[in-house]
């Protein structure tokens, strides 16, 4: 039957492709007036009477988007076909269905509000870049289908299962198989064309894609459970933290190059060396202490730590063992040894000069 009348919304129907028309309790929502199931399949339509919502042409814009916006949002906790946009459903009281009638209430848009979280946002981060593949029906509608398959498939894996993930991501294919108005040739692909995106899409995403869906709140691991304030109060406290870590990295970086280069440790050289301002430096003044790790002399290091030490010699370079080398007899593109040479340190001298260090045997 033809639920709502020409231009009128009076029924907010849903239309539900799993078995278990009760979801509305596991998701906290309110009860609707009716639950029509097939009860082959259990697959039923809710229904939600609301007070009439003008839809025609003279209607006013902004109630008919608050009512668009409570339906995509029940629907998405529903885990309603989003395709279906009606106007017929299943017939309440018909022998073919199982009907149960809940209660006679009818809801105002603003009561179910709460519920659904009026502020309906695509549960992805990312957005589908619509305007780069706006040339083709193929490619704006892969866009813009596993986006959603992103959003859906931790939950999924999580209650659902792949059949049930394939079937919501082409349920969503379908609704957006659209494109009556724009410069195409025709107004929708094949079924055959839309099947084989979703299979592509559902196939690698389900195998493959494991990131998050939702805000980025998983670096530090808090509890799902955990009230957002907290979150968000954890959360700017480690942000916190961490920027001021990279700004000490950088000023420290900038230390130390400007140490090599010998150029005077003031607040407007390392603020220019380090890419920020000189107000920032200030606050990290501490940080201006020369490092000294650039000029270190490493024999004066080595004479200090082998100063009581008698039996080392502070010696450049130092042969303490017998020696084996090979000497090399060149052959013209490659050298090759002619005989192994053994040398004892008693009568070897080592020598540094213009040409590089040399070994006197003789």
């Amino acid at each position: 039957m033809q639920v709502n009348r020409k231009n009128v919304v009076s029924w907010l129907v849903f239309d539900l492709d799993h078995d278990n028309p009760m979801i509305w309790e596991d998701a906290a929502l309110p009860p609707p007036n009716l639950i029509v199931r097939n009860p082959k399949t259990s697959s039923a339509h809710l229904y939600y009477a609301i007070t009439p919502v003008l839809s025609g042409p003279g209607a006013r814009q902004k109630p008919v988007d608050f009512m668009k916006a409570v339906y995509r949002s029940l629907a998405q906790k529903l885990r309603a076909d989003l395709a279906y946009s009606g106007p017929v459903a299943k017939t309440p009281g018909h022998p073919w269905w199982e009907t149960t009638e809940l209660h006679n209430f009818e809801y105002s848009l603003g009561e179910l509000q709460p519920a659904s979280e009026l502020e309906y946002e695509p549960p992805w981060r990312g957005v589908p870049d619509l305007e780069t593949v706006s040339h083709s029906r193929h490619c704006t509608l892969f866009e813009q289908v596993r986006f959603y398959a992103y959003a859906i498939v931790r939950q999924e894996r999580e209650q659902g299962s792949e059949s049930s993930f394939i079937k919501r991501v082409e349920q969503y294919a379908r609704s957006k198989n659209r494109f009556s108005g724009r410069h195409y040739k025709s107004s929708k692909l094949r079924q055959s064309q839309v099947r084989a995106t979703v299979k592509s899409i559902t196939r690698w995403t389900w195998s493959k894609y494991y990131g998050a869906a939702d805000c980025a709140r998983g670096t530090m691991l808090l509890d799902r459970a955990m009230p957002l304030p907290e979150k968000q109060r954890l959360a700017a406290r480690y942000t916190h933290k961490e920027r001021v870590k990279k700004t000490e990295e950088k000023i420290r970086t900038a230390v130390t190059n400007l140490e090599a280069q010998g150029v005077a440790l003031t607040q407007k050289a390392v603020a220019e060396a380090s890419g920020l301002s000189r107000q920032t430096v200030a606050k990290h003044k501490h940080l201006l202490t020369p490092t000294g790790r650039n000029v270190v002399d490493f024999l004066s290091e080595k004479q200090r730590l082998n100063a009581n030490k008698s039996n080392v010699k502070n010696a450049v370079y130092q042969i303490a063992a017998r020696l084996s080398v090979p000497l090399l007899f060149d052959r013209g593109c490659y050298l090759v040894p002619s005989r192994i040479l053994t040398i004892e340190p008693a009568l070897v001298s080592v020598s540094e000069g213009d040409n590089g260090m040399g070994l006197d045997t003789s």
